[in-house]
């Protein structure tokens, strides 16, 4: 898969196949306008020598380039998408392998009109200080204690290199502390004056000192571990962060993000709140990321299986419908992001339903 970068230096790590499906760009096939000027380097690191394995990143990671290549995504090129996974038993994808990666990035997106960069890491990492986060190589080790990417160096980098106009850079890994630790910088430069006029929004999983964590979701009938953060990242793109227009802004963008984290953090008695920083703003908050043309809501379907007299109440406990139903029938609805309360009036038997904006189709019993 060319949009997939293997080891090939000393020490070679096995060949990467089967872990992630190929990215595909229906657009390309039907000859479809496609996005040329975004690009994205996705690392997913799940092995690590001396510490415990991780179960969410290199499916996260997985999950997001298919969302940036997917033509109802982000529209890229799937050669402007490169995925770095880790390998078991391995010590790649080492800072070389990563550093090169963006090299390419750089000099394809120098022969474009390049607009935009996705950076995102996942995988184990610390706290430097309250700006640098350490984002631990496979390789890490209390001995190799500063085998960790920096990440106020790398964002330093892609904002100096003046290449990009907006930047987004995304990380799924803890920041609790380590004293004393100096993460690596790139061995990339940028020769010459350093610019420093490219917008970039950062999204942390977690505050500084605190972990960020994974744990199991279940999506398309099958169970799979996720970081909440991750999980969020994603629900917010497929539309869950979609405003009353139907645009996905870089607040409704945080928010969701920030919302459901915290959500699925509390739903396992777990604290973790995400942290985002924007540098050289010259973006409006209401600026839109993506334009969906899609009306905000989520298409519901309730089922009734006997025969009852029926009231649906919305977030505001404003009566949305109220009527009497045959055991089978169907209710057809359009709900907005919130919480719902469906009643039987006679026994006084309630449900809750969850709406959040992101699954297209939701069918209920009752």
């Amino acid at each position: 898969m060319n949009d997939i970068l293997t080891a090939t230096a000393p020490p070679v790590a096995p060949a990467f196949t089967g872990i992630c499906k190929e990215a595909v760009n229906e657009n390309i096939a039907k000859g479809l306008p496609v996005n040329t000027q975004d690009y994205a380097i996705i690392i997913g690191l799940n092995h690590y020598l001396n510490l415990k394995p991780l179960n969410g990143p290199i499916p996260d990671a997985c999950k997001l380039r298919d969302w940036l290549v997917s033509a109802d995504g982000g529209n890229l090129l799937p050669n402007h998408c490169l995925l770095i996974p880790s390998v078991d038993n391995c010590v790649t994808p080492d800072q070389t392998h990563i550093d090169l990666a963006l090299s390419k990035l750089f000099n394809l997106a120098k022969n474009g009109q390049p607009r935009r960069l996705y950076f995102y890491f996942s995988g184990h990492g610390f706290g430097a200080n309250w700006e640098a986060n350490g984002m631990c190589l496979p390789i890490w080790s209390e001995e190799l204690y500063n085998a960790a990417l920096s990440s106020e160096a790398y964002l330093d980098l892609l904002v100096e290199s003046d290449i990009f106009e907006e930047i987004y850079f995304f990380m799924d890994c803890c920041r609790d502390r380590r004293i004393n630790s100096k993460p690596l910088p790139p061995m990339l430069g940028t020769p010459g004056q350093p610019g420093g006029k490219s917008m970039a929004l950062v999204l942390y999983a977690s505050e500084y000192e605190n972990p960020a964590w994974e744990g199991l979701a279940i999506g398309n009938g099958t169970m799979s571990a996720h970081g909440y953060f991750s999980r969020a990242l994603l629900e917010a793109l497929n539309g869950a962060a979609v405003n009353s227009h139907g645009d996905i802004t870089i607040e409704s963008f945080i928010s969701c993000v920030k919302e459901k984290t915290e959500n699925y953090a509390q739903q396992k008695n777990q604290n973790q709140s995400v942290r985002y920083d924007i540098r050289n703003n010259n973006k409006s908050l209401q600026y839109v990321l993506y334009k969906t043309n899609r009306i905000p809501g989520t298409d519901v379907s309730i089922r009734f299986n006997t025969a009852a007299h029926i009231k649906l109440d919305g977030p505001l406990l404003t009566a949305i419908r109220e009527d009497d139903v045959k055991a089978g029938d169907t209710w057809q609805l359009r709900l907005e992001k919130g919480f719902y309360q469906i009643s039987e009036m006679a026994s006084k038997r309630h449900e809750f339903i969850t709406i959040d904006g992101t699954t297209k189709t939701v069918t209920y019993d009752f």
